[in-house]
């Protein structure tokens, strides 16, 4: 005869049958297909659209003629530049410098962009001292290895000079913008 503990013992294992991790008696189904990850980060929330082949009217680009540039940029092989009537007199120009170009700007102001030979430390010394003569000490400098920067200011006219390297020639470019500061048209608060 089965004693009493031989029995609790059968009891629990039949009590347990159901909880069994055996899964021989069928077929493992097939793992779920695995999902592509959604992206992360900028733009993460947006589903990509599919674009028409070809939009009826549209014209390929093989048909399409190139536009003219919408900003204006610096040929390759610019035609000479001369300095403007108004380039302050007092503000002077290294030996051996080319005008490469005159931009007119907002508000009447004008940059001369010059090439030049030199270091651009020699260049900020030749400007800070040169200038210091007739226009007092710059309102802001900064001088780096290969670039630097001077503002001055006499009376209303503000004048910017930036020294920087050419990298296709090695040149140093001097760029000198200037303006005459206007009253803002609102009262200041």
């Amino acid at each position: 005869m089965m004693n009493r503990r031989s029995f609790s013992l059968v009891a629990v294992a039949v009590g347990l049958l159901p909880f069994s991790s055996c899964t021989c008696y069928r077929d493992t189904p097939e793992p779920p297909a695995k999902v592509a990850e959604r992206p992360k980060g900028f733009g993460a929330m947006v589903t990509p659209r599919k674009l028409p082949d070809r939009v009826e009217g549209e014209v390929p680009p093989a048909e399409v003629e190139p536009k003219q540039a919408l900003a204006p940029t610096l040929s390759t092989t610019p035609e000479p530049a001369s300095l403007p009537e108004n380039f302050p007199q007092d503000i002077p120009i290294p030996e051996g410098s080319n005008v490469m170009a005159v931009q007119h700007l907002a508000n009447d102001a004008r940059s001369v962009i010059f090439s030049t030979e030199g270091e651009s430390p020699q260049l900020f010394s030749f400007y800070k001292d040169s200038m210091k003569k007739t226009w007092g000490e710059p309102t802001q400098q900064y001088q780096g290895k290969e670039q630097s920067f001077l503002s001055f200011k006499k009376g209303d006219t503000i004048t910017n000079i930036s020294v920087s390297k050419d990298p296709k020639s090695g040149k140093r470019i001097v760029a000198v913008m200037y303006y005459d500061e206007k009253p803002l048209p609102f009262p200041e608060f």
